[in-house]
């Protein structure tokens, strides 16, 4: 009976480990709004790092915030509506199977002045 339990266990402890590594570590990353291309989807944002790579960002089910660095006086009632090109961010996101970013948390860390939005 010890024997199958231990066997139990163990099998559990394999299985927990392997959900946990399969569902991916959130990353971080900060960069500049860019525009995407024409079809993109509009709870996508494209963010361009500083080496010059963009990455392609899921927002939809993400917490938007200003950075305390940006000054009360000159942010917008909804942080959403911040997120325009040339904004600079810092987001949190896992990289799911298929390859593509989903943010849990998009930081504007300086506002970008521009009428033009890039996701609704």
């Amino acid at each position: 009976m010890r024997v199958l339990f231990r066997s139990f266990a163990l099998v559990s402890l394999l299985s927990t480990l392997s959900i946990s590594v399969s569902a991916g570590a959130p990353g971080s990353f900060r960069g500049t709004i860019v525009e995407g291309p024409s079809t993109a989807k509009t709870s996508w944002i494209y963010v361009q790092g500083r080496n010059g790579m963009a990455r392609r960002v899921d927002i939809s089910r993400a917490r938007v915030s200003y950075d305390e660095s940006v000054p009360a006086a000159i942010r917008r009632a909804k942080p959403q509506e911040a997120l325009i090109k040339g904004a600079e961010v810092r987001v949190t996101a896992e990289q799911g199977s298929d390859g593509e970013w989903r943010a849990s948390r998009v930081e504007i860390l300086k506002i970008a002045f521009s009428t033009q939005r890039i996701s609704d």
